[in-house]
């Protein structure tokens, strides 16, 4: 399989370093990194295992990689305004295109340059960072779930085909028929606690526990989430939210991505993580107060005052 990776940065390396250790044809499309890696290859920290790819094939642009079999999204989805110029350098009449972005609406953003039915997501429960370019930390989980745009059978039989890929790899892999279902899962994590990080201004996991109240508005948002998924038609199973309060409470010093891109003056992506996701739970009349006003509160911590 002849594989891009879009956007390369700790999420798309890691993953894209265990597609190539296991045979593919990985190509890894660079900007910062790019020197870096092309000097001294790519490594990765793993708690599964290390790998060091010395020589990986990687590319500046898209049109420097060409047409291959499968793109692999991985950038911010704050850059998605750049897929119609980014994917068609990359793409054949049978190229597949999976997101393993943050949030809702990628894939229908995908899709406005490829017919839908070529288009999927790859839902990524794993903690990584790349605090030095090339050097990626992978410090725990990995899992990914895929699904198609479409809800087909001939969908679902290409969702089980992708997470086929990873069989040689310690990365656990499921398929499902509706990408929504699969979405609220990790929303139910990513709306409070991302967002939580991020409002008190980019702290850790470790420290948000440590405030008084906050674990517990947590848990009253991840209550709502999960409302607004069974509103939606997409119930999540009823243990979910007790098993994601104790993993997390697990996970220590731990900085969720928007808290980081906020602390290192990064674009942060609230449309797809909160705004869009927001929008389909009010489209169904959910009850939503706690969440409504932690969006409120991340908007006025992104807003710059005068």
């Amino acid at each position: 399989m002849k594989i891009a990776i879009l956007g390369a940065g700790a999420l798309g390396c890691y993953y894209g370093a265990r597609l190539a250790e296991a045979g593919h044809d990985v190509t890894f499309i660079l900007r910062s990194a790019y020197e870096p890696v092309r000097a001294n290859g790519l490594h990765v920290e793993s708690v599964y295992g290390d790998i060091h790819l010395p020589a990986p094939r990687i590319a500046r642009t898209p049109e420097d990689c060409g047409p291959v079999d499968l793109v692999i999204v991985s950038w911010k989805t704050t850059c998605n305004s750049l897929l119609p110029t980014a994917l068609p350098p990359l793409l054949t009449p049978a190229t597949r295109v999976v997101t393993f972005q943050n949030g809702m609406g990628n894939a229908e953003d995908i899709a406005r340059v490829l017919p839908a039915e070529r288009v999927f997501i790859g839902l990524c429960f794993v903690c990584a960072m790349m605090d030095t370019p090339g050097r990626i930390s992978h410090l725990e989980g990995g899992t990914i779930r895929f699904a198609p745009l479409l809800p087909t059978e001939a969908g679902l039989l290409q969702a089980q085909s992708l997470a086929e890929l990873f069989r040689n790899t310690p990365v656990e892999t499921f398929s499902a028929r509706h990408a929504e279902q699969i979405l609220w899962t990790k929303l139910s994590w990513n709306i409070p606690f991302n967002g939580l990080c991020l409002a008190h201004g980019g702290i850790s996991i470790r420290s948000l526990f440590l405030m008084p109240g906050q674990a517990e508005r947590a848990r009253d948002i991840m209550h709502e989430v999960c409302r607004a998924a069974e509103c939606r038609g997409f119930p999540l199973p009823p243990e979910i939210i007790a098993q994601q309060m104790e993993q997390t409470s697990r996970m220590g010093d731990f900085i969720p991505s928007s808290a980081v891109d906020y602390l290192r003056g990064r674009p942060v992506e609230y449309d797809s993580i909160w705004g869009t996701p927001l929008a389909r739970a009010r489209e169904v009349g959910a009850a939503i107060p706690a969440w409504e006003q932690l969006c409120a509160d991340i908007r006025a911590r992104l807003t710059p005052t005068a």
